[in-house]
């Protein structure tokens, strides 16, 4: 009988194997030991979260396990002064040009002294939201927030806005977004009610029309008693 030296069962002498654990018996002509032996392969390290990433604890720059150094992640930072560094001063835009007055608006609907209001060149709206409005009545309740507006190019002009509280010029409703708009025209927008005055209506016609407010109709006066005396 052999005996196995790892379990302790007997086996036959034939047998090349432990009948029980499998283990290769020794043979009695060979008088040599069969010994098993395990071998311990170290696994391969994984590298950690803050390895991967570049950082080691939060600090980039530091030597990482194994003495290598760590990457360092670039970030770019904004830097207010960097025309200054670079000898260059960064381009100012120009302020938009003022905006020359060429008439007036005047109300009595909300006020016993009466309110004025400019009307400068180019558009001019009319509302109740000071926002988005040059000329803006807020006690008027019926204004839209943009209700109506005047426009001088080479010409005095008015419209509506799709109001709610529509326009009306000399009693007339306004229904197209450019309507001329002659001097001391009534004007009402909403329940507001405004005289307009051009002052400088000569500008917006022809030769023969320029100065049609009070000197145009003064001059048209003395012709007239002129022509009767």
């Amino acid at each position: 009988m052999s005996l196995c030296k790892v379990c302790g069962a007997n086996n036959p002498d034939e047998s090349a194997a432990c009948r029980v654990c499998k283990t290769p018996l020794e043979r009695g002509d060979s008088g040599q030991e069969l010994r098993r032996r395990t071998q311990v392969e170290p696994m391969p390290r994984m590298p950690t979260f803050e390895e991967q990433s570049g950082f080691a604890a939060g600090q980039a720059g530091r030597p990482a396990r194994g003495g290598a150094a760590e990457p360092v992640r670039r970030v770019t930072v904004f830097d207010p002064n960097a025309g200054a560094h670079a000898g260059s001063q960064a381009t100012q835009k120009p302020a938009p040009a003022a905006r020359r007055i060429v008439g007036v608006l005047v109300t009595y609907s909300w006020s016993e002294q009466g309110q004025v209001f400019p009307v400068f060149e180019g558009r001019n709206r009319i509302g109740s939201d000071a926002a988005q409005c040059e000329i803006t009545i807020p006690q008027d309740e019926t204004l839209s927030a943009i209700n109506s507006h005047i426009i001088f190019r080479k010409s005095f002009t008015i419209g509506d806005d799709v109001s709610m509280g529509g326009t009306d010029v000399d009693g007339e409703p306004v229904e197209t977004a450019f309507v001329p708009l002659r001097n001391y025209a009534k004007i009402r927008t909403g329940s507001t009610h405004w005289t307009f005055i051009a002052i400088e209506p000569g500008e917006t016609g022809s030769k023969g029309t320029k100065g049609q407010g009070n000197e145009g109709t003064r001059e048209r006066g003395n012709e007239g008693l002129g022509a009767g005396g």
